[in-house]
């Protein structure tokens, strides 16, 4: 490692929620992370004018060696309006550290003489700040969390100014709005349910349904979510080399070989010769083909395994017939076939 990684700093900061209403409680979560060098960092975290301080506390530390770190009393200092909690720490160097840090806020009424137009939505950032020092350098690194804060409820610009005006109105129609946004986060988060990669486990089988397709509960999570990106394409190449290559590299993991076998010695043209002399179909294989599948056998560990693999023989057994029926599904119908499976079926 070297002195410059020995004394890295990183801090991440986040917020709780993004979209907050007055009174709504906000929790800042902060990681941070250094080097092995490091023996004393402070971390600073600034609650900006509209966020009122609640609690503050260092969560169990997950850093190696976390028990020779010792925490300090956080410091906390106001500064014009905004509010400051400062943590120091004091640890062994020698291993890199990981610490975990809460903040938590309420957001505040907006000022009744602030004009209108100024109430419209108003982003408060939090701001955390991680310094330390050692053998005359100092480090430090950065980084902002930023809330968007709806003081007063969006249905009121639909309404006559005299309800405008209406502390009260404004208070009650934004409790609808409390209401709403949850479900208004349901619908833009809506077109990832639609997405293989990002849907829940539990949607897989109802988006297969829209093709046609019927998942296997015993593969895998992430190869069902490959196959079901791959379907529509697989349906274009149904019958193509390229398609079954595809499927079985999506069941098996592992790229198989297909070599196609074509008549060699019966060929139309000027050369051509029929007669009684003449023997057809010797050592010809049209319309065939050998898939080759470079897998261990079922009973040599997890990495050979692929989906619905049983143990020794019968595993053996039962993923043959599963990767027949995946080629008897994919090839053309006239076609005829050998599989071969095994460590050695690439030398055959």
């Amino acid at each position: 490692m070297s002195a410059q990684e020995g004394r890295s700093l990183r801090v991440s900061h986040v917020a709780g929620a993004c979209r907050c209403f007055p009174g709504d409680p906000v929790t800042f979560y902060t990681r941070v992370e250094v080097g092995s060098q490091v023996a004393r960092f402070t971390l600073r975290i600034v609650l900006p004018p509209g966020l009122n301080l609640v609690d503050y506390h260092a969560l169990p530390s997950g850093s190696e060696g976390g028990e020779a770190t010792q925490h300090l009393l956080p410091l906390v200092t106001w500064d014009g309006d905004e509010n400051h909690v400062a943590w120091r720490v004091q640890r062994e160097p020698g291993l890199p550290g990981r610490y975990h840090y809460e903040v938590q806020a309420t957001v505040t009424p907006p000022d009744p003489l602030r004009p209108r137009q100024a109430l419209d939505v108003e982003l408060l950032a939090s701001r955390a700040a991680l310094l330390a020092g050692a053998d005359g350098q100092e480090d430090r690194d950065e980084e902002t969390a930023t809330i968007a804060v709806e003081p007063r409820a969006r249905a009121l610009k639909y309404l006559p100014a005299l309800y405008q005006e209406d502390d009260l109105m404004g208070r009650f129609l934004m409790l609808f709005d409390s209401f709403w946004l949850p479900i208004e986060g349901q619908i833009d988060a809506l077109p990832f349910y639609f997405d293989p990669r990002l849907a829940p486990a539990g949607l897989l089988p109802w988006l297969a349904s829209w093709i046609d397709l019927v998942l296997d509960e015993r593969w895998p999570e992430d190869r069902r979510r490959r196959l079901l990106l791959s379907a529509v394409s697989l349906y274009r190449k149904r019958g193509t080399r390229q398609g079954l290559e595809e499927m079985l590299e999506i069941y098996a993991g592992c790229r198989p070989e297909i070599v196609e076998h074509r008549a060699h010695n019966f060929r139309l043209g000027p050369e051509a010769r029929l007669g009684p002399g003449i023997a057809l179909g010797t050592a010809n294989r049209p319309h065939s083909f050998t898939v080759t599948l470079p897998l261990p056998p079922a009973a040599g560990g997890e990495e050979g395994r692929v989906p619905g693999d049983g143990d020794g023989r019968h595993g053996d057994q039962e993923r043959r017939r599963r990767i027949e029926a995946i080629v008897e599904a994919e090839k053309p119908a006239h076609t005829t076939y050998l599989l071969h499976i095994g460590e050695t079926a690439a030398g055959l």
